[in-house]
């Protein structure tokens, strides 16, 4: 494995999609991911939806996903009004414990793949060979209060830091969500 130099803390909440992630790589990081289910009536037919707001100090609104109740509709919008689909961010991977996603900032495809000695890592491949992140849950002290979780990484493309974290934190939440 190479060396992973950057290294981001999760805060907050230990929840996939209400979480804070905070660290440095060539700049500061800073990543807020609030998610809420929003429930609205037009006459007698009610639209359910639930909204993902990515925020940072740093480069406000980067991504909002509202996904409704249709599969087809799945959309996540990143800066720059980039929309991609939610089907291109958990498409099935090379192994069960895997996913995998379609980057839109180069259209190279990338995979988390699940621990199998520890359910709860994961890491990211960018080929067969290439491992460019992993993710780790532990409890850890930081000098802006307790982390649950670390991300090691290698890149510096900013865009790829976002998908990359939106996609871990949908991995997360689908693996939590369907093992029991």
């Amino acid at each position: 494995m190479s060396t992973l130099p950057y290294l981001v803390f999760f805060t907050g909440r230990d929840d996939p999609r209400d979480c804070m992630v905070i660290g440095e790589d060539e700049k500061p990081v800073f990543f807020e991911f609030e998610t809420t289910d929003m429930c609205t009536t037009v006459g007698t037919v009610a639209a359910r939806a639930t909204f993902l707001a990515i925020d940072s100090p740093l480069s406000p609104s980067i991504g909002r996903a509202v996904i409704p109740g249709s599969v087809s509709a799945h959309f996540l919008t990143l800066e720059n009004a980039r929309e991609v689909p939610i089907e291109r961010l958990i498409m099935p991977g090379s192994s069960p414990h895997a996913r995998r996603f379609v980057s839109a900032t180069d259209d190279r495809v990338y995979e988390w793949r699940r621990s199998y000695e520890d359910p709860t890592s994961y890491e990211l491949w960018a080929g067969p060979n290439a491992q460019i992140a992993i993710f780790h849950k532990f409890q850890h002290s930081t000098p802006v209060g307790m982390s649950h979780a670390t991300l090691q990484y290698c890149f510096t493309d900013g865009l790829l830091l976002i998908e990359a974290l939106v996609t871990l934190n949908l991995n997360r939440w689908l693996d939590l969500n369907m093992s029991g």
